[in-house]
C-alpha cells in the first residue's frame, strides 16, 4: 500500500541552457547540476542525492526511443523537489524520488503513458544507480489507489484493489537505522538478487533442464516455480519448497560447488551486470537454500493476506490473521533472507509486547522502518508505548530531535499514487 507521506517535484524547461539544475528544498541536500544529455553515465563511486533524478531523465528518453517518440534536442530542466518520505526509511524514499522525477520529466515533455508503463519503466530506471530493483516499490508509487492495498503481480505488471478489514490501521516506525540501498548493494541488496538467482539455476539444473539452458533463461525462481510445483504434485503437494528441501542444501554454497553444477564460472554468467559481478568480488559463500525458501513461503504469505481478506470471517478475525502473515513474514526476512538488523528486532519486539497484531521490517531492510498492523482503539497509546520504549532513550542520547518525532512515527492508511498538477 502507499502511505500518506509523498515526494513532489516541481519542473520547468529551460531552452536557454542544456543544464539540469536540482534543488532541494531541504538544504541539508545540496544542488546538483548535470549536462541535459540523456545519454551521460551516473558516477556511482561519486553517490548524490541528483543521481535518482537522473534515473528518470535517462530512463524516460529510454523508454520515448523505444516507442519511436522524437524528443528533440536535449533542454534544460529546473527541477525543485521537496517531500515528507523519511531518506533511509526502508519506506521507499528512492522509488518515490524516482517515480516522481520520471512523471515530472513526462509532463515536461507534454507526454503522457499508462501507469502499467510508468511503473515498469521506473523499475528499469533505478537500475541506472546500480540497484536491482525488483519494481514492487516502484508499482505501488504509481498504482496506489486510496482507502486499497494492492497485490502487485509481474510479467506483466498489473496490479488488483484489495480491501483491507475495518478496524485496523498501520503503524510506521523508524529504526533510525539508515538502509542505504544504493551504497550497500554489493553486499546487502543486491547480493540477495543474485543468491536468488543462482538459487533458480541451481533447480532448474537438478530439476532437469540443461545446464546451459538455465543459465541462458532463468533469471527469478518464478521463472522455476512451475518446476518446483511439478516435483512437489509427485508427492501429493503444491510447494515449491519441497523442491528447495530437496534439491539445494542448508550449507552455504561456495563458488567451486555452485561451478561445478553449472559447468560455468559465475563472472561468465552475470557478465552483462556489472552490479552483479560487483556481488562477486565481495561474497565469500552463498545462501540458496535460505534465500529460495523465503522468497516462495513469501509469496505464500502474500497470497494468504488476500485469501484472508476475501474471506467470509469476521473483521477481527482477519485482523488477527494478518497479524500472524506478517510476524512469519519478519520470522523469515530475519532468519531466512537476513535482512534485518538489531534496531529493527528490537522495535518489532516492542511492537508486539505493546499490542500490535502483527509487526515486520518494510523496504529493503538492513535499517529503515517497521510497520505495525494495530487495533484503531489503541492506537494514541501504542504510539506513546513506542515513544517511550525505544525513541526515548535515543532522544536522550542526542541520535534524534523530540520536535520531529513525529517523522520517524506515525499512523497511515492506504493512499494514493502518483498524480500530475499544472499551474
Amino acid at each position: 500500500m502507499a502511505i500518506r507521506q509523498d515526494t513532489i517535484v516541481a519542473i520547468r524547461r529551460n531552452e536557454g541552457e542544456k543544464v539540469l539544475r536540482i534543488a532541494n528544498v531541504n538544504d541539508k541536500y545540496e544542488m546538483c547540476t548535470y549536462p541535459a544529455d540523456p545519454n551521460q553515465e551516473i558516477d556511482l563511486k561519486n553517490h548524490k542525492w541528483g543521481h535518482y533524478f537522473i534515473c528518470g531523465y535517462k530512463g524516460f528518453y529510454e523508454f520515448a526511443r523505444s516507442r519511436g517518440i522524437d524528443l528533440g534536442e536535449p533542454v534544460g530542466l529546473d527541477v525543485l523537489i521537496d517531500g515528507t518520505v523519511p531518506t533511509g526509511s526502508g519506506l521507499s524514499s528512492s522509488a518515490a524520488l524516482v517515480c516522481a522525477s520520471t512523471i515530472a520529466i513526462m509532463a515536461a515533455f507534454e507526454e503522457n503513458f499508462p501507469k502499467k508503463e510508468i511503473a515498469q519503466l521506473t523499475c528499469d530506471c533505478e537500475r541506472h544507480i546500480g540497484t536491482q530493483s525488483g519494481g514492487m516499490d516502484q508499482a505501488i508509487s504509481v498504482m496506489a489507489k486510496s482507502g486499497f492495498a494492492e497485490l502487485i503481480d509481474f510479467n506483466p505488471i498489473r496490479a488488483t484493489d484489495v480491501q483491507l478489514p475495518a478496524g485496523g490501521t498501520f503503524v510506521v516506525a523508524h529504526s533510525l537505522a539508515d538502509s542505504l540501498k544504493a551504497v550497500t548493494a554489493a553486499t546487502n541488496y543486491n547480493n540477495r538478487v543474485v543468491e536468488c538467482r543462482l538459487a533458480s539455476i541451481l533447480l532448474a539444473i537438478k530439476l532437469g533442464m540443461k545446464p546451459q539452458d538455465a543459465i541462458s533463461n532463468v533469471k527469478t525462481l518464478s521463472d522455476v516455480e512451475g518446476l518446483c510445483m511439478s516435483y512437489a504434485s509427485t508427492r501429493g503437494s503444491s510447494d515449491p519448497n519441497l523442491a528447495v528441501k530437496e534439491f539445494l542444501k542448508e550449507e552455504p554454497y561456495t563458488v567451486d560447488e555452485i561451478e561445478e553444477i553449472t559447468g560455468e564460472n559465475l563472472e561468465s554468467i552475470f557478465r552483462n551486470s556489472a552490479s552483479s559481478l560487483d556481488v562477486l568480488k565481495a561474497a565469500k559463500h552463498f545462501k540458496l537454500y535460505q534465500r529460495a525458501s523465503h522468497v516462495y513461503s513469501e509469496a505464500k504469505r502474500v497470497h494468504a493476506f488476500k485469501d484472508t481478506v476475501s474471506s467470509d470471517l469476521s473483521d477481527e478475525a482477519k485482523l488477527k490473521n494478518l497479524g500472524d502473515l506478517m510476524n512469519a513474514s519478519h520470522y523469515s526476512c530475519s532468519v531466512l533472507y537476513e535482512c534485518s538488523c538489531p534496531e529493527l528486532e528490537e522495535l518489532v519486539n516492542i511492537c508486539k509486547e505493546n499490542g500490535a497484531l502483527g509487526a515486520r521490517l518494510t523496504g529493503a531492510g538492513w535499517g529503515g522502518c517497521a510497520v505495525a498492523l494495530v487495533k484503531d482503539s489503541i492506537v494514541p497509546q501504542f504510539i506513546l508505548n513506542l515513544k517511550e520504549r525505544f525513541y526515548q532513550s535515543r532522544i536522550h542520547r542526542g541520535v534524534i530531535n523530540n520536535n520531529d518525532l513525529g517523522l520517524y512515527v506515525f499512523a497511515s492508511k492506504p493512499s494514493s499514487g502518483a498524480a500530475i498538477f499544472k499551474f
